[in-house]
């Protein structure tokens, strides 16, 4: 062999090491890249979850202060159904009593 064929193949080696060697690189950057979107996305996904979270929260909380409050209001309107049945009844009772001390200092 020449010279000049051994200075060809061994400049065609060099080339091809060159080539793996910057295809290598690529590859890593892609894969870089590739993890660097990944986590990303992860992390707006793990935002956007904890923003509907808190949104869920809030609607939950207020759908229950609306529950709360409704029951409030029938509990109030019991109550207040409860004194006047007892404002009748002590009425009633004062009235019978009434009648009785009468009657009793009445007839003495």
């Amino acid at each position: 062999m020449d010279m000049d064929a051994i200075r060809e193949i061994r400049q065609a080696e060099q080339q091809a090491e060159e080539i793996k060697k910057q295809a290598m690189e690529k590859a890593r950057d892609i894969l870089r890249k590739a993890e660097e979107e990944g986590n990303r996305f992860l992390a707006e996904v793990v935002q956007q979850a904890q923003q509907e979270r808190q949104q869920f929260m809030r609607q939950a909380e207020h759908e229950a202060k609306k529950e709360i409050e409704s029951l409030g209001q029938k509990v109030e309107q019991e109550c207040q159904k409860i004194r006047q049945v007892a404002q009748i009844r002590m009425d009633e009772a004062i009235s019978l009593v009434m009648g009785k001390v009468v009657n009793i200092h009445g007839h003495s």
